[in-house]
């Protein structure tokens, strides 16, 4: 596996459980996402070695996409909490993480990516490990659960699929932290004017403790991503989005092990097998033949 798709794992399943302290700590949720993406947007321009003018990023051909990709992600983001409390997280979960679907299709037809029944096999694997990761049953959607579903389903299949376009077609080898920096900068931006409507209904301000887990989030956040899309230059789509997503479901488990003592059940132990030979299989398909 790719070092840079091995260390985007590791910092977005750090993601999962920095969010478990949310909770623990009565963290408001929407107030440290956008302290999260001040922290991103500020690592993408520190840390590359040439700092390139805006001059140079309005002419660039990502720089549209840096807008429609923020105002997706602080979307997301909302249709995920509010879907989390009025369908359940299992459901949730299984539609925002099997969105990889979509950037490993775009993979295979639009860039002509190798494909075989071994790679298809670990395809169908990951899906299976999707549904039994999921820690609830899954409720059965009703009503206008379905256009939430399909809201996080095709919405996140779109915001990866143009991570995946941007990446392949866009964004030169030395822009990658610069797309992101103005990617989150708009996040940022869109997630600030949702905070002023919904001080409007008493929505808080951030507070010191808001601050401190953003900016604990944000460090892992902008890694994860920069990372991905750096493995994109070695690995093919369609094997990185599939590899990322279940070496996450493995990755999260493990840390839920480490740091707050979970208890694997048997569905969820399958589950994580089933991660591992996708991962295998999605990886080393060439070399299976």
């Amino acid at each position: 596996m790719n070092l840079s798709l091995f260390l985007s794992i590791i910092s977005a399943s750090l993601l999962f459980s920095i969010f478990k302290y949310f909770k623990k700590y009565n963290v408001v949720i929407l107030n440290a996402i956008v302290i999260n993406y001040v922290i991103a947007a500020s690592l993408s321009f520190i840390l590359p070695e040439e700092t390139k003018s805006f001059e140079y990023a309005i002419q660039q051909p990502w720089f549209p996409f840096t807008i429609l990709l923020g105002f997706l992600f602080i979307i997301l983001f909302q249709v995920m909490a509010y879907a989390s409390h009025q369908i359940g997280i299992a459901t949730t979960t299984i539609a925002n993480k099997i969105t990889f679907i979509f950037p490993t299709l775009l993979g295979i037809l639009l860039f002509n990516e190798d494909w075989n029944y071994i790679k298809i096999a670990g395809f169908l694997i990951a899906i299976l490990s999707i549904f039994l990761s999921a820690e609830k049953k899954v409720q059965l959607p009703s009503g206008n659960s379905y256009l939430l579903i399909a809201l996080l389903f095709f919405g996140g299949g779109v915001l990866e699929s143009l991570l995946n376009y941007s990446s392949k077609e866009l964004i030169a080898p030395g822009d990658v932290s610069i797309f992101f920096g103005y990617l989150f900068s708009f996040a940022c931006l869109f997630g600030l004017l949702f905070m002023l409507l919904k001080h409007r209904e008493r929505h808080p301000f951030p507070t010191k403790k808001d601050i401190i887990w953003g900016i604990i989030l944000g460090i892992p956040n902008y890694f994860s991503m920069w990372l991905l899309l750096e493995s994109l230059k070695y690995i093919p789509s369609s094997s990185a989005f599939p590899i990322a997503n279940m070496g996450v479901i493995l990755g999260s488990t493990i840390l839920s092990v480490i740091l707050f003592q979970e208890k694997i059940s048997l569905k969820k132990g399958i589950a994580l097998v089933c991660s591992i030979l996708a991962i295998v299989l999605i990886s080393f398909y060439d070399s299976l033949l």
